[in-house]
């Protein structure tokens, strides 16, 4: 079985010995998988970064860094689920060349990150003046830009902009959809210091359980599991951002072997 790991907006494949995906690409490999990471674009939008990912698929098959015989299922985090979506879907014009059987999507704001609506339009937080959020649009955008630094990712995720995705990039019949969401942490606090206040403003704007980044509901697409994973964005991923030595209070890679065990029959 191949597997694709596709990270999410400012992400990575590996940096400092890192992997962005915390030792599910080993622990997929001591199973005899044969797993694939590519590398995207950080803050480009969906169409850039499809491009890129469509692209490193089919070289890795070529190069042999993934198996043409075996069956492919990508797991994506984040953006890096709307990415796969793009190039899945049979209004790319650029069809991938190589099947992909199944594609699982973790956090990936499928309706939208109410989050990116609020840095696309920080008028979004008036009613909310007891959140201490720096509500004027962001005076780096300049500097950002003059840097190569793209918020076209941000803006591929607001509400507006997935919906449109969505309607003009539609599934593909032959291939598979599940989605998990994380719903946050059991206990208080409810997500790391770093998700907090997007966790209390997701709340206070949906009335939705969420994992400091993306609603339960916005993360649902094709067959959803309903249970949620109890951690925040990071902790998905493996990632404990209170303490990064330490990994996530539940057995993350555990939520990991339960995608591949539900694809492998497919």
């Amino acid at each position: 079985m191949n597997i694709i790991l596709v990270h999410g907006i400012l992400g990575f494949r590996s940096r400092f010995g890192i992997d962005y995906f915390r030792g599910v690409a080993q622990h997929f490999r001591e199973k005899q998988l044969q797993v694939f990471v590519p590398e995207l674009d950080p803050t480009q939008g969906i169409e850039f970064r499809g491009t890129q990912l469509q692209d490193q698929i089919q070289a890795a098959f070529q190069a042999g860094d993934l198996d043409r015989n075996q069956k492919t299922h990508i797991i994506a985090h984040s953006l890096g689920g709307l990415d796969s979506r793009y190039i899945l879907s049979p209004a790319n014009l650029r069809p991938i060349q190589f099947r992909v059987r199944s594609l699982t999507t973790i956090a990936t704001p499928h309706g939208g990150a109410p989050i990116a609506d609020v840095l696309n339009d920080p008028a979004k937080l008036l009613p909310f003046p007891h959140l201490p959020f720096f509500s004027v649009p962001n005076p780096l955008e300049p500097a950002l830009n003059a840097l190569g630094i793209s918020l076209n990712g941000m803006r591929d995720l607001t509400t507006l902009a997935c919906k449109a995705f969505s309607e003009k990039y539609v599934d593909s019949p032959s291939v598979a959809y599940f989605s998990s969401a994380g719903s946050g942490r059991a206990g208080f606090p409810q997500t790391s210091a770093a998700f907090l206040l997007f966790h209390q403003y997701i709340l206070a704007a949906t009335g939705q359980a969420n994992d400091g980044m993306v609603p339960v509901a916005s993360a649902q697409w094709g067959t959803f599991d309903p249970s949620t994973w109890p951690g925040d964005h990071g902790e998905l991923i493996g990632y404990n951002l209170d303490n990064l030595l330490s990994p996530p209070a539940f057995g993350f890679l555990a939520k990991y072997d339960q995608i591949v065990d539900r694809v492998a029959a497919l």
